[in-house]
């Protein structure tokens, strides 16, 4: 059977697993969106926006399969490089199919000075901007050996884990693409050549550290290396932690599971547990700046080895993949023989994690003026009284820090995005995260951060996508504003800085303009609770929830580092 070029892209992105293209039509990339609605076993999904887009495909391929996204060229993709930024960043695969200038297109212009659709003018925009923002990026125009050249990308998409980048001229898309293999076989690369180094350091320092733990990564689900890992920490009798970018990595219901290490702003128990230990085995962790103090200050008593690098403190090993030092230590006798003293967090519901916040709460979460806290303690206690799964979306905002404290008994069902930091994201990845694992979102989001990316609330409806939003409604950007100037929070009647301020949005009324869904409002925590039951009945429509909050309200940890 002969195959074009668009039918060979559809092909393959089937056999890799990903059944969903996110993205905004356009001519450019048309012929090769048809080849997806023509396949059955393939779905466009038409969002808002492009950036939208780019989120929704970063949500998608943070869930085990390949994510795409196809945009128009030129407006449509530099308008979502944010999103492939932040695939790059925490190591996301995904693949941005792009329809690009023919070779007609790119003579005229040269020589005649008029230039082609969303064309800059100033050469490959596209090509040269996204060289820089994925792991590979090739443009396409000769078809002799272009199958092998797609294959390529993909496959380092798949075994480097990060977005590629595949333009196609435009004309190009119906031309047959030639002689490809029926299968897309490769075998994933191991470096090997630190495993002794590695195994070396974690002998030396496990035998004699008397509060060792281990600290577990994201690379884990991207490569389904999870079980491994597993058995190094319980044949060890390791106490864990995860950090808050893979959050629900395992059940935390788990005996030895202790935390989410988000920041040094975690609960003592939490910080006190990783950062005095006299060995911290991190196994593909992604470390940005809320960890900087914890991996500065640990120097080698941290190990560490994800995405093909390992580490001993600042002293970098030979080239080692994950999963060749997982097959390592695993073949250790056990070194560890110390009894595990750092408590446990398996059973303990929102509050009890955060008893030594308790004093900080004041009457939030049960009377009075609903705050950071307090929205977290009735998600908390929802989730506690439901046994349908969901899915968790945190977005970059204040309530990032009391978000890691909530608890996850389910696996992979949690994203965030804590190393490129990146306000509004949560929103539209969640989309992604649907489609990918068809469990029912719940997203909080701050006001700020929704409204950049509000109108992904019309994908929810279009799409049938029962997803529960809270909306942390505080009237600011107040992240920004704790990070700019804190004193706003500790002195009474202080103005805040007139950058930081948003203009209030009655969010429960955006089912009438997006014609579907349920708006509700409230301001204590029983109203929360009620308002996440209702919208849990409604299984059927998306809801929003504004969460209206004091500005001046901080999450506890946040107040205790101000002291307050």
């Amino acid at each position: 059977m002969s195959y074009t070029v668009a039918e060979f892209i559809t092909l393959r992105l089937k056999q890799l697993g990903c059944h969903h293209v996110f993205g905004v039509p356009g001519t450019s990339c048309s012929d090769f969106i048809d080849s997806l609605v023509a396949d059955p076993d393939m779905h466009f999904i038409n969002t808002v926006n492009e950036l939208e887009a780019g989120y929704a495909a970063d949500g998608y391929g943070r869930q085990g399969a390949l994510g795409a996204v196809s945009v128009a060229y030129g407006v449509g993709t530099l308008s979502m490089a944010n999103g492939i930024a932040s695939a790059l960043t925490e190591r996301v695969p995904l693949a941005v199919i792009n329809g690009g200038p023919t070779d007609k297109d790119l003579s005229l212009e040269a020589e005649y000075d008029v230039l082609f659709s969303h064309s800059t003018g100033f050469g490959k925009t596209d090509l040269h901007v996204f060289k820089e923002l994925t792991l590979a990026a090739e443009e396409i125009r000769d078809l002799d050996g272009a199958a092998d050249r797609i294959d390529q990308l993909l496959i380092t998409a798949l075994e480097q884990s990060g977005p590629v980048y595949i333009e196609i001229p435009q004309d190009l898309w119906k031309k047959p693409i030639g002689h490809f293999s029926a299968n897309l076989n490769y075998t994933a690369r191991r470096h090997r050549a630190g495993r002794r180094q590695f195994v070396r350091a974690i002998k030396n320092t496990l035998t004699d550290a008397n509060k060792p733990v281990v600290l577990l990564g994201a690379e884990l689900v991207r490569f389904g290396l999870i079980d491994e890992a597993m058995q190094f920490v319980e044949s060890q009798g390791l106490p864990f932690y995860t950090t808050l970018l893979s959050k629900s990595l395992v059940s935390e219901s788990h005996p030895l599971f202790c935390g989410v290490y988000d920041s040094d702003l975690a609960p003592s128990t939490i910080t006190q547990g990783v950062e005095s230990s006299d060995c911290v085995i991190a196994l593909g962790c992604l470390f940005g700046i809320d960890h900087r103090f914890m991996v500065v200050s640990l120097k080698d008593k941290l190990i560490r080895v994800a995405f093909n690098k390992a580490m001993v403190g600042n002293n970098v090993l030979r080239k080692l993949s994950l999963g060749t030092a997982l097959e390592a230590i695993n073949a250790l006798p056990r070194l560890n023989t110390q009894q595990n003293s750092i408590p446990s967090v398996a059973g303990l519901s929102y509050q009890q994690r955060r008893e030594q916040w308790q004093s900080k709460f004041e009457n939030d979460p049960y009377s009075g003026a609903l705050g950071h806290d307090g929205i977290f303690a009735a998600i908390g206690d929802f989730l506690n009284t439901t046994q349908s799964p969901y899915y968790i979306s945190l977005d970059t905002c204040l309530a990032s820090f009391p978000g890691a404290d909530i608890p996850v008994m389910d696996t992979q069902c949690f994203l965030a995005n804590p190393i490129w930091l990146s306000i509004g994201q949560g929103t539209p990845a969640a989309i992604g995260s649907y489609f990918a694992t068809g469990k029912r979102p719940l997203i909080v989001t701050g006001d700020g951060g929704f409204q950049m990316v509000s109108q992904a609330f019309s994908s929810f409806v279009q799409n049938n996508i029962p997803a529960i939003i809270v909306i942390v409604d505080n009237g600011s950007y107040a992240i920004e504003q704790f990070l700019i100037d804190g004193t706003f929070f500790t002195e009474p009647g202080k103005a805040p800085l007139d950058y930081v301020m948003l203009n209030g949005w009655k969010y429960e009324n955006m089912p009438h303009v997006y014609n579907g869904g349920i708006g509700l409002r409230v301001n204590t925590y029983e109203d929360l609770l009620g308002a996440l039951q209702h919208a849990h009945a409604r299984s059927d429509q998306p809801c929003v929830i504004a969460a209206q909050i004091p500005m001046k309200d901080l999450p506890a940890e946040n107040r205790a580092f101000l002291g307050i």
